[in-house]
């Protein structure tokens, strides 16, 4: 076997090996940014011990995160937000890479930046609050008014907005033709100027909580929506 050979196999061994032992620290724990079933799975587990009270999802959010912070403070852990071995045995009894091995299908990765696919997540996560009530300054599940609706969605995906309708205008980035997971805005409802947000669904409708039918999809064609519109903004760029 001649000298170019031998250094060519060395060099595919290596590399091999290299790629498995990344793969293998890259299951050495669970934390923002990440997707899968894993994570899900995390969420349902922090919700039954009611550390989490969102609807789980396959995104670890800044929600996830700090429900995994209670969690670790309550049991005298290092507070982190991340699921690393200690936490993960505290909490299922196994290491990270033991738990994310029952999840065959779950591709557990970090998400890399693309607006499309998170604003996607945004209208998924945002359909799941369907009937939630209507609550003047509410900003969670037992209530929600329009801009704390798509203020919570968007934390879900780690995007954080500010509080009012109007603010949101202001931070987005107006766009003439929205895409699903865009913003809405709408004029002179309950007072004068931007006053009421929702999230753009596609197939000219938008989801948002309104005082009549708490959180609900509506066509932008609505008699009464259309003459409030005031044009729709992206804030994932």
């Amino acid at each position: 076997m001649n000298r170019q050979l031998v250094i060519a196999l060395v060099c595919i061994i290596s590399m091999i090996f290299f790629t498995k032992e990344s793969q293998a620290a890259a299951t050495n724990e669970l934390k923002k940014g990440m997707t899968g079933k894993a994570v899900m799975q995390l969420q349902i587990k922090l919700k039954e011990q009611r550390y989490y009270t969102g609807n789980p999802t396959e995104y670890f959010g800044s929600d996830v995160e700090t429900a995994l912070k209670k969690y670790q403070t309550t049991k005298k852990l290092k507070v982190t937000g991340v699921l690393n071995d200690q936490t993960s045995m505290m909490l299922f009894g196994k290491s990270v890479a033991a738990f994310i091995k029952q999840y065959p299908n779950s591709k557990t990765t970090t998400a890399s930046y693309d607006p499309y696919s998170k604003k996607e997540q945004v209208t998924t996560i945002a359909k799941q609050y369907t009937g939630v009530p209507y609550k003047f300054g509410g900003t969670t599940t037992k209530g929600f008014d329009c801009s704390g609706y798509v203020g919570y969605v968007y934390n879900k995906v780690g995007t954080e907005l500010p509080r009012t309708a109007a603010s949101m205008y202001t931070a987005s980035s107006i766009v003439k033709k929205p895409v699903p997971g865009d913003l809405v805005f709408f004029k002179n409802t309950y007072k004068k100027g931007i006053s009421h947000v929702g999230i753009f669904m596609g197939d000219n409708n938008f989801i948002s909580a309104t005082s009549s039918k708490g959180v609900a999809v509506v066509s932008l064609s609505n008699s009464y929506w259309k003459g409030k519109f005031a044009g729709s903004g992206s804030v994932i760029n």
